[in-house]
């Protein structure tokens, strides 16, 4: 993000206490942006993002329960993805409005409950949550949701 012109501060050093639904508080030249960062090495899905590494609940999948800002606090604007953190390669950034990352997720994994097993025997929901990287495509690099950087930015 910093890369991207904006200034950024750990929001638990910032609020001296554990803040459960935000990691970041990003600063731009209009708004700072309370942001919720997620990483990940291991989808279990080939070309998937690790969205939450959480089992799916009941709630979450069926009842519209919230994956993030499920604590009666701080709500983060933004989630950052942080993708393929590892030897040899460079991350890439995705940036998303939890309420649309929650229901593409959602989706996905409602339809990947409601398949039956090989044997026909109904599913689990205690799969994590993850994404085909082409359903989050359009938010990959998108730090203009966090408004005008305060400097330019390195990636230009």
């Amino acid at each position: 993000m910093e890369k991207a012109g904006f200034e950024v501060h750990d929001a638990n050093i910032v609020f001296r206490s554990n803040c459960p639904n935000i990691d970041l508080i990003v600063y731009g030249k209009e708004q700072a942006v309370y942001v919720q960062v997620k990483s990940s090495k291991k989808p279990a899905g080939k070309n998937c993002i690790l969205i939450d590494g959480s089992p799916w609940t009941e709630d979450q999948l069926y009842q519209g329960a919230a994956i993030y800002n499920k604590h009666d606090d701080f709500k983060a604007k933004l989630v950052v993805l942080v993708v393929d953190v590892g030897a040899g390669h460079s991350p890439q950034f995705y940036v998303v409005p939890p309420g649309e990352l929650e229901k593409a997720v959602r989706r996905i994994g409602r339809r990947f409950a409601g398949k039956p097993k090989k044997d026909g025997t109904k599913r689990s929901i205690s799969f994590r949550k993850e994404l085909p990287k082409e359903d989050l495509s359009k938010w990959l690099g998108a730090w203009h949701l966090l408004g005008d950087p305060r400097r330019p930015s390195e990636y230009r």
